[in-house]
């Protein structure tokens, strides 16, 4: 049993080098205390009189409930209170059953009271763990210096770069403000141009029909007159498209829309163009509202109404029906015009170029990108030669009907 607490003291830092035969002087005043598990052996504050050495067990060094450290079998706590009775820096408690060997500093001193040499060698220890902890509290302040300096950058940069989020967030007001202009502009654009636009075209198409007899310079000013109107109104539609691309739902502005207010109000706007082509527009609608964009709308629905009128040789009729159906609101615009072959339909809204209508083929495909944006249907039904009728399918918000018409 001496033999084996000698061993352990020759694992106690301040005793290495010691003199075997001291060790076994200090081994013989040792005594052995037992804590049961969650026993406090210290708490923080207390006066420091032994050290000890865990025997058998584990012990737990907190600090309240922060746990500093956890020691186990033959490691050693409280050393320094061997020199000085200062106050316990933490408490010390059995993380489970423990056997402790206690070394009193009255017997410690004892023992080497008379072995000046010894007391040398275990003060030289001592004064080299002094030293250890200066140089660990240097390298430490070293390392608080540079921390802080390195905190106070990222405190000039976290400043830097909140002045930067600012800059930015301005520049992105001023883009939201600058893209909702474009919007509106590219509203105006649509709405404002495409009724005397489908005017002016279908006029065009009666003079080149009609051309026939005039001077070969004057069908020339027609051709001229006619394609320039094409051009215009594929640059429309290009400009719509590339809208198209940033339009989201969100982006909309969303509201109630009597489709049959707007029905009669194209019709009022289209009237001279009717008129020139002697056709006739029979409207059969009831009184339905959905939510939707309303400039947007205006355009799907001008669209369809202007290629019918475009469409349709003189003195044919175009028939307009809005009603309810599983629902829905359901419009549909049907001509009497040459119709669409069905290799046609399979690509007139995805391919619209492949179709056989000899005039500019993207209206469609904005069509339907900006019904299915505001989560509608369309589709296609024709026959060749036997006219053609497109179908609109949109959702329902409040309505109030006043039946058929």
């Amino acid at each position: 049993m001496l033999e084996e607490r000698v061993r352990l003291l020759e694992r106690v830092g301040i005793f290495s080098g010691t003199d075997r035969e001291v060790l076994k002087a200090l081994a013989g005043v040792l005594r052995v205390i037992r804590f049961r598990q969650g026993q406090q052996i210290f708490g923080k504050g207390d006066e420091g009189h032994a050290m000890y050495i865990i025997y058998e067990g584990s012990v737990r060094v907190h600090d309240g409930s922060h746990v500093l450290s956890k020691l186990s079998s033959g490691q050693v706590f409280g050393e320094f209170a061997l020199f000085d009775l200062e106050t316990r820096s933490a408490s010390v408690t059995a993380e489970e059953a423990v056997t402790l060997l206690e070394l009193n500093q009255q017997d410690f001193s004892r023992v080497l009271a008379d072995r000046i040499d010894v007391t040398k060698g275990v003060l030289r220890k001592v004064i080299r763990r002094i030293r250890e902890m200066n140089e660990l509290e240097s390298k430490l302040a070293k390392s608080y210096l540079k921390i802080s300096k390195q905190r106070d950058e990222i405190g000039n940069q976290h400043q830097s770069i909140l002045s930067q989020k600012k800059e930015l967030e301005a520049a992105n007001e001023e883009l939201t403000r600058l893209n909702e202009e474009k919007n509106r502009l590219i509203g105006v654009l649509a709405h404002g141009i495409r009724n005397p636009l489908t005017s002016s075209l279908c006029a065009a198409d009666l003079a080149d029909q009609e051309s026939a007899n005039l001077p070969e310079h004057i069908r020339e000013y027609f051709s001229l007159i006619y394609n320039g109107l094409r051009r215009i109104n594929s640059i429309v539609n290009q400009v719509l498209d590339i809208d198209m691309i940033e339009l989201k739902r969100s982006k909309m502005h969303i509201e109630k829309v009597n489709l049959a207010d707007m029905l009669r109000h194209l019709e009022e706007s289209l009237k001279y163009t009717l008129h020139i082509k002697r056709l006739n527009l029979a409207l059969d609608l009831e009184e339905i509202e959905t939510d939707a964009d309303r400039n947007i709308m205006y355009f799907i629905i001008d669209n369809l109404i202007s290629n019918a009128i475009r469409f349709s040789p003189p003195d044919k009729n175009i028939r307009i029906s809005l009603y309810r159906s599983d629902g829905k609101a359901r419009l549909e615009v049907s001509d009497e015009g040459p119709g669409i072959s069905n290799e046609a339909l399979r690509t007139l809204f995805d391919r619209p170029c492949l179709h056989d209508r000899t005039t500019d083929k993207t209206g469609l495909s904005i069509v339907k990108k900006y019904t299915e944006a505001m989560d509608g249907e369309i589709y296609c039904e024709s026959r060749g030669q036997k006219g053609t009728t497109f179908i609109l399918i949109l959702n329902i918000s409040g309505i109030s009907t006043y039946g058929r018409s």
